[in-house]
């Protein structure tokens, strides 16, 4: 095991041993509601009667637009619990512009109707519109702490660095970056684009750290794989007495299968068990998926079924594993149990299926599953099309694998290359050669195997010509100094060279 795996275990097993996490017991943290402090006292007795009626109303369209008509009718004053009530229920029954159209007709929004129209835009992931009217109530909303949260979730929904750090600034401007809602929101986004040394100091100006903020810090140490960032900051969210949530041990299981730590992942393990979380599904579903990972099969057969509930993620996960290390019957048997007990699959299922198809060329059991696509309506997408491309080439059949190629409308360099492997290794160099031109005028760049799989096929026809094409494809490229690369061109040389005396005799 690598010194700085040995390093992480050791200090893991010494901080369990002087603190006994598994007899400790944490306080839960409460949260509280966002509550209005305004009273209605001051309205009129109509207004509480409409107010009433829509609090009471059932949830369909037609009475909220009778209630709402009856008001505009009666010509009563613009009302801010009213039209706040209005804007909610328009958005919970998924009628944006109603809730708009509203709003737009109240001329100072006050806080609570701005933070309903916000809520409506988030409820059905309208983020741009949310980021809008944040710029829009900035002399209100930005003081806010629940609304520049709001905003952030609505960066990091679209991807929006610029923004989200815009966002940030208004945030530490107006003295909120100590809100735990807020902080934890920073967190989560620095954390997401790799600011994960901008994270920890936003972290460390927390004053009070929820669950979550602790595991957005965790998760991002393990995301850029700084392990033993992550397993201290642990062992101080236990000081602080935070109770660690099933997401806390998921980072720390997905943290020892990427350091290929058996050992680490061991002592997690006996640490979900102290923890009392050993039916917790998102936890053994990752130990599985990291007993799996780490080769120690009979450990993951044992988590798995041990497990008292199972979901398709669950299920996903012990096929797929069972694919990875070569048990490509067991990964059918698992799957038999799986539908005729739910009668569910998904995408995710088929993919780890026709992969296994792919390593011992069973045809048969992959038409089928190409058959269950169609059946059960799921969408071809560009994963589920590659890895069809690839099973059929690899089985031979290339009718169907062009067959499938040819008809997908997106394709990636995995795609590409798939087609590619799947001609050079059937024979037919010259049709690789040929896709290969078409791969370069759709601009789509070449990886390692690619180059490899041409080299070969350069190398089965004798191509000198093509051969230096691709030689210098690679040098103009930056893939000449892989090892892969130079051997496959030392035996494309060599092959050529025979094809040349051969042909002089």
């Amino acid at each position: 095991m690598p010194f700085h795996h040995l390093r992480i275990l050791n200090h893991f097993v010494h901080e369990l041993r002087f603190r006994k996490l598994a007899s400790l017991t944490f306080p839960y943290s409460t949260f509280t509601s966002d509550i209005s402090n305004a009273h209605r006292n001051q309205s009129s007795p109509i207004i509480n009667m409409y107010l009433s009626l829509l609090q009471e109303s059932p949830h369909n369209l037609f009475w909220v637009s009778s209630i709402h008509a009856q008001i505009t009718v009666n010509s009563l004053p613009i009302d801010p619990f009213l039209s706040t009530k209005l804007v909610e229920l328009y958005a919970d029954l998924g009628h944006l512009e109603r809730a708009y159209k509203v709003f737009d007709q109240v001329p100072e929004p006050k806080l609570s109707l701005y933070k309903a129209m916000m809520r409506g835009y988030m409820k059905r992931e309208k983020y741009s519109d949310v980021l809008n009217l944040f710029q829009m109530g900035s002399h209100i909303l930005w003081n806010d702490g629940w609304a520049c949260n709001a905003a952030l979730k609505a960066c990091m929904s679209l991807m929006d660095y610029e923004a989200g750090v815009e966002v940030i600034g208004i945030v530490i401007k107006n003295g909120l970056g100590k809100d735990r809602f807020c902080g934890s929101s920073m967190v989560c986004f620095l954390v997401k684009f790799g600011k994960i040394d901008e994270a920890q100091r936003v972290f460390d100006g927390i004053c009070e750290k929820d669950v979550v903020c602790w595991n957005s810090m965790i998760g991002g140490y393990v995301q850029v794989c700084k392990f033993l960032e992550a397993f201290n900051l642990f062992f101080e969210m236990v000081d602080y007495g935070i109770k660690p949530s099933p997401v806390t041990i998921a980072s720390l299981v997905q943290a020892c299968g990427v350091a290929k730590s058996l050992e680490l992942g061991k002592c997690v393990h006996g640490c979900v068990l102290g923890l009392g979380m050993r039916d917790d599904i998102l936890v053994d579903t990752c130990l599985v998926d990291m007993y799996f990972k780490l080769g120690d099969i009979e450990s993951a057969f044992m988590v798995f079924n041990n497990m008292t509930a199972r979901n398709l993620i669950s299920w996903n996960a012990m096929i797929s594993g069972c694919v990875q290390n070569g048990l490509v019957c067991e990964a059918f048997d698992y799957f038999h149990k799986f539908f005729t007990s739910t009668n569910q699959f998904d995408s995710g299922t088929i993919v780890s299926l026709l992969q296994g198809c792919s390593q011992i060329a069973n045809l048969k059991s992959g038409k089928v599953l190409h058959a269950c696509i169609f059946r059960r309506g799921l969408e071809l997408n560009i994963t589920l099309s590659t890895v069809l491309v690839d099973f059929y080439a690899k089985c031979g059949t290339l009718e169907l694998a062009s067959f499938v190629f040819d008809r997908m409308k997106d394709r990636n360099v995995i795609t590409w290359t798939a087609m590619l492997v799947g001609l050079a290794q059937n024979g037919h160099a010259e049709y690789a050669i040929k896709l290969f031109s078409q791969m370069q005028e759709e601009g789509v760049a070449a990886n390692s195997t690619t180059l490899v799989s041409l080299v070969h096929s350069c190398s089965h026809l004798g191509s000198l010509r093509k051969g230096k094409s691709i030689h210098a494809y690679l040098i103009r490229n930056g893939f000449v100094f892989d090892v892969v690369n130079m051997t496959a061109l030392i035996d494309m040389y060599k092959s050529s060279s025979l094809h040349w005396k051969k042909a002089a005799n």
